[in-house]
């Protein structure tokens, strides 16, 4: 590829993974960050540091001059502890200063991370893609302001002229997550829950590394305006749960819990993340997705390359970063009998 780029995020679970991916084919990265961010994912990289703010526009100008592209992975993915209103501030007016920055400083092309959701789910095990439609009722405030999101982001692009790209990954799993978010920390509350208690419903599982593969194929052969859906496999809870258990060599799942059950126990656990100061692991905003599929099919980013790694592959790599990482207490992670194919995941 042999350009010059600016991500955004850098060091979130997304950026970490682009980052790397765009040195190995070449490229020079510039890293924009928050300047209280945790470097840790970006450590010893040969990347150029930016400090700066999606939402101080100024900062993103500097940062975009002289880049042929930017990928805009910056943003906040959380079912707890922020407003509805900094979602959508941070989701879209931090979108439309990258978009200003950008036009400001003659980049060609923007790729935007977006995410699944704006497609919507279904109370049935079927498939969606780019064509269907967000109508989900009571969805978790992250959910609308990713849709406002992509929807000001392609009118902002269209009226400055600019070539913009989004990509819309599912459940994210994999390595280099600082601050373990909510795609890996279905793995951990799994692992922790003495129940091992799984759920109705589904979703899509995807690694961070094909993901990141993703972005660089849709920078160079997405079409303009165009949205591409980043998944692998479709599978029910309880297959996750049980490959899960399996790749851990711990027993579950135990239980098959319903939307009541998952909502108490996400009320316990918001409860005592009041008095820990530390964030629950699963949230009532979660548990209102339960019974749902988020099932998609990823054919339109196919046809540009994209080959995505098993699920089980995916789960196996989050597995063997995870549990040697500060997200898995010591306490648990002596009960954890890890697979051949965890060990054999590390190893790459």
């Amino acid at each position: 590829m042999g350009l010059k780029v600016l991500v955004t995020g850098a060091n979130g679970l997304i950026g970490a993974n682009l980052v790397r991916e765009l040195l190995a084919q070449g490229c020079e990265v510039r890293a924009f960050v928050r300047r209280t961010s945790d470097l840790t994912s970006l450590a010893a990289l040969p990347v150029e540091i930016v400090y700066g703010d999606v939402l101080q526009a100024e900062t993103l100008v500097e940062a975009a001059q002289g880049c042929e592209l930017v990928f805009h992975t910056a943003a906040i993915f959380a079912y707890w502890g922020v407003s509805a209103s900094d979602l959508e501030t941070t989701a879209v007016q931090g979108t439309l200063n990258v978009l200003e920055a950008c036009h400001s400083a003659n980049v060609r092309r923007v790729v935007l991370t977006s995410s699944s959701v704006i497609f919507g789910s279904s109370s049935r095990p079927v498939l969606r893609d780019e064509t269907s439609e967000l109508r989900d009722e009571d969805a978790p405030a992250y959910v609308p302001t990713k849709l406002a999101q992509d929807q000001a982001a392609f009118r902002r692009a269209a009226q400055l002229g600019l070539e913009l790209v989004a990509v819309c990954p599912t459940i994210v799993v994999g390595a280099h997550d600082v601050h373990l978010s909510p795609s890996n920390s279905i793995i951990v509350t799994y692992l922790s829950d003495p129940f091992r208690l799984t759920f109705p419903g589904g979703c899509n599982i995807v690694s961070a590394s094909d993901v990141a593969s993703g972005h660089i194929l849709a920078a160079r052969h997405g079409k303009n305006g165009q949205k591409y859906l980043l998944g692998s496999e479709n599978l029910e809870w309880s297959a996750i749960h049980r490959a899960i258990s399996d790749l851990c060599g711990v027993p579950g799942p135990f239980y098959t819990t319903n939307h009541t059950g998952s909502y108490l126990a996400a009320t316990a656990a918001e409860l005592n993340a009041w008095f820990t100061r530390k964030p629950p692991l699963t949230t009532r905003a979660q548990a209102g997705m339960v019974g749902r599929y988020y099932w998609y099919r990823h054919e339109r980013a196919a046809a540009l390359g994209f080959s995505p790694m098993p699920a089980r592959q995916a789960l196996a790599e989050a597995v063997s970063w995870l549990a040697a990482s500060r997200h898995v207490s010591q306490q648990l992670r002596v009960t954890l009998q890890l697979s051949r194919e965890v060990y054999l995941a590390r190893q790459k």
